[in-house]
């Protein structure tokens, strides 16, 4: 007696990746747009301690009815037809506490220092999908037979750590025209250089990483066989999750970071490159890797059902062995997404809106996760009234399609205290349920020194 037992690869690869859809976003603001605000404060107030915290969640193609409805099934065709080949769902959460000094050209030397330290607890997530991955889990297989299942383009990385950053920057005063070079040149350049290096120190709580690269399973026209093409890589920084602490040091590592600003009467050049790192995880951390080609697999034969050394089960048995390869304790390094930021700035002579800013944010991973990131292209101005800063700015790309900042500051205390309240996705206030995206973040800057000055 003969017995089809069909072995459902399309389950497999739907739990294996379903299970960790944990998704998370981008918050990254530079140094210079964190000062923006700060730019209209008295120039004696160079000491600073800010709190600050961060929570935002963006995405390229879903939207809130796929969380926040109670029947899925109402709306999963519709977001279903929006998705793109590569669609990213992204989550990030940061608070921290940081002490800095400003530095000043217009002093003595030891006030074209300036310094910061500060201590971070930080959580990011960015995860990637196809289409074809969200009509599985969300449709089954049926629509897919005679077709192929794209599992490429999906990648996961999680990863929860706090940051110790010390920083330092100098500011010089260019006074004099360049003997050795042209007079039609030298009107070109700054009058103020301000470069700046960051170091911190990194202690990894925990990580998960996947990546899938050119991976599809086929099912024939009556789902009488599949062929597969799975490569992928995994890799978990504790294999015992309900054990994890999250303020456990399970690995550690560190990052660089770099600023250059250049100043010349109402305009400036913004450069930088900040979380240039990677954690190097423990001995007790596992990785997974699988890279195999199965063709026409219709099942599992079975001449005799008494017999368990059965040969024929035993040779198909053995043509899937090496789907999974597990290697434990072994240490890893996982990196952080670098990011590199290009602006320019121009002061305006108007009374009430300060400056308009161009620039261009950037984002990228060595290793076999990609960063997920679209180049971010932004224009913004800021207003200000008396002891009232309002900053807006309007972007396309990142981990969203678009985004609308607004952003409000309030100087309170004879410019002592100044409390900041923003969002990266203003719009969303407009859109309700149907928004993609959500984003809040406040400020406490507590401001000293004199005033006079």
């Amino acid at each position: 007696m003969k017995k089809i037992l069909l072995l459902s690869f399309v389950l497999f690869a739907t739990n294996t990746i379903s299970a960790q859809i944990i998704s998370v976003a981008d918050t990254a603001v530079s140094k210079q747009v964190a000062e923006e605000g700060i730019s209209t404060i008295k120039k004696g107030r160079k000491h600073k301690i800010t709190i600050e915290n961060e929570f935002i969640f963006e995405n390229t193609s879903l939207d809130g009815k796929l969380f926040t409805s109670g029947n899925i099934d109402e709306y999963k065709e519709t977001i279903s037809n929006k998705l793109l080949e590569r669609n990213v769902v992204s989550i990030q959460n940061r608070f921290g506490i940081a002490y800095s000094k400003q530095a000043n050209a217009n002093g003595t030397l030891r006030d074209a220092f300036g310094y910061s330290i500060g201590v971070y607890d930080r959580t990011e997530i960015d995860f990637s999908f196809s289409r074809d991955l969200f009509d599985l889990i969300f449709f089954g297989n049926k629509d897919f037979m005679s077709d192929i299942i794209n599992l490429s383009n999906t990648s996961l990385s999680a990863t929860r750590f706090q940051q110790i950053n010390l920083a330092c920057s100098r500011v010089i005063k260019i006074n004099n025209a360049n003997k050795f070079l042209p007079e039609e040149l030298n009107k070109f350049l700054p009058e103020e250089i301000e470069v700046g290096l960051g170091y911190s120190y990194l202690i990894g709580n925990t990580h998960l990483g996947f990546s899938a690269n050119d991976s599809y399973i086929e099912i024939g026209e009556n789902g009488e066989y599949i062929n597969t093409d799975l490569n992928f890589t995994g890799n978990l920084s504790d294999t015992n999750m309900s054990a994890v602490n999250i303020f456990g040091q399970n690995g550690s590592g560190s990052a660089i970071d770099f600023m250059l600003n250049l100043k010349k009467k109402e305009n400036n050049i913004y450069f930088s490159i900040t979380d240039f790192g990677s954690i190097t995880w423990k001995d007790s951390s596992v990785s997974y890797s699988a890279n195999k080609v199965l063709t026409n697999f219709s099942g599992i034969e079975i001449d005799n059902l008494l017999n368990p050394l059965d040969s024929i089960i035993e040779n198909q048995i053995d043509s899937l062995s090496n789907i999974d390869i597990v290697k434990k304790g072994e240490k890893f390094k996982s990196y952080l997404s670098s990011t590199y930021h290009l602006s320019y700035k121009t002061d305006l002579p108007l009374n009430y809106i300060k400056y308009i800013i161009v620039g261009r944010i950037s984002k990228h991973r060595p290793g076999l996760i990609p960063s997920n990131y679209n180049p971010k292209y932004y224009i913004g101005t800021l207003f200000n009234y008396r002891g009232f800063n309002a900053k807006t700015t309007y972007s396309i790309g990142g981990y969203s399609k678009y985004a609308w900042q607004m952003e409000i500051r309030q100087n309170m205390f004879k410019q002592h205290f100044q409390l900041v309240l923003g969002t990266q996705h203003f719009e969303t206030f407009f859109k309700g349920v149907e928004s993609e995206n959500l984003n809040f973040y406040f400020g406490l800057n507590f401001l000293f020194g004199d005033a006079s000055h």
